[in-house]
């Protein structure tokens, strides 16, 4: 099976799951189904570590965050390393707003020309916005939301911390659910991202690629009455790019644990393959610490 029928099945099966499985569902304009509760995260300061669920916060209301990303590439060796900050804000009408720019570390221990030398500094600011168009329903659709992400070159030039000469957009659909094994005791959260993204048109750094990232939700503990906000979650995540030249793409796997309380923490182990290149498989991490304010 080729990698285009592969992802296509892939986003097929997924959204079969949520379809026919969903069953604590979301009426009217009141909240999504929050089975993780609030993380801030660059798709919109709600869902996994790298997947973004459909989930908004509630009209004005706020969330803030910081990650730590780290990953190391075996060869050629570099070592990349971010601490971020985000905010995001609820809206009206169920959108939700964030931002968030990093604080950049890159270590080139080959002096390979084709990474960025090492620097350290500010990175380019990302701005998002989210909007949930429809509600998960217990028989018929999961929640879906549709979001577009806009990186701005804020990044030191003479660090070449830069990602984008001028801007770089990625527009995508988010659909997630909560799948009822025990009906009022047991669910699984499960998340599809699917999108497309772009950069300096025109412009000798042009770039165009589409996005995926799927997600599982695993509660561990269960709180009294409220089994669904589990205190204690599993999370597995994969994320990729699929480009017209398949010498580029990789394949992101992530899986970690949160706790869900008046903080939410997350931390988690990556590995990351590249398709037909000449970089090795990289290893990483992330953490991420959010608080919602209501």
């Amino acid at each position: 099976m080729t990698r285009r029928g592969g992802l296509s099945v892939a986003v097929i099966l997924m959204y079969g799951l949520l379809v026919g499985g969903s069953g604590v569902a979301a009426a009217g304009d009141g909240p999504a189904p929050d089975t993780l509760g609030t993380s801030p995260t660059l798709s919109g300061l709600s869902g996994l570590a790298v997947t973004a669920s459909a989930r908004t916060l509630p009209p004005w209301s706020m969330a803030v965050g910081a990650d730590a990303l780290y990953s190391h590439l075996h060869s050629p060796g570099a070592d990349h390393a971010e601490g971020r900050l985000s905010v995001g804000l609820g809206l009206p009408n169920r959108v939700e707003l964030a931002a968030l720019l990093p604080a950049v570390r890159t270590v080139n221990d080959d002096l390979n020309p084709e990474l960025p030398p090492t620097g350290t500094g500010v990175g380019d600011l990302q701005l998002a916005a989210k909007w949930r168009a429809l509600h998960e329903d217990e028989t018929l659709w999961p929640a879906l939301a549709l979001a577009a992400v806009v990186t701005l070159p804020t990044g030191q030039r003479s660090k070449e911390l830069r990602t984008v000469d001028d801007y770089g957009v990625e527009v995508k659909a988010i659909t997630s659910a909560d799948i009822d094994f025990i009906p009022d005791q047991f669910a699984l959260g499960l998340y599809a991202n699917i999108g497309y993204f772009f950069q300096d048109v025109g412009r000798a750094t042009e770039e165009k690629h589409a996005t995926y990232a799927f997600g599982a939700a695993l509660p561990l503990l269960a709180r009294a009455g409220r089994p669904f906000l589990s205190p204690l979650q599993v999370l597995l995540e994969m994320d990729g790019t699929f480009k017209r030249r398949d010498d580029q793409d990789y394949v992101t796997v992530t899986p970690s644990v949160r706790y869900v309380g008046p903080v939410t923490v997350t931390a988690g182990f990556q590995y990351t393959v590249f398709a037909h290149s000449t970089i090795d498989a990289g290893v990483g991490g992330v953490v991420q610490i959010g608080v919602s304010f209501l």
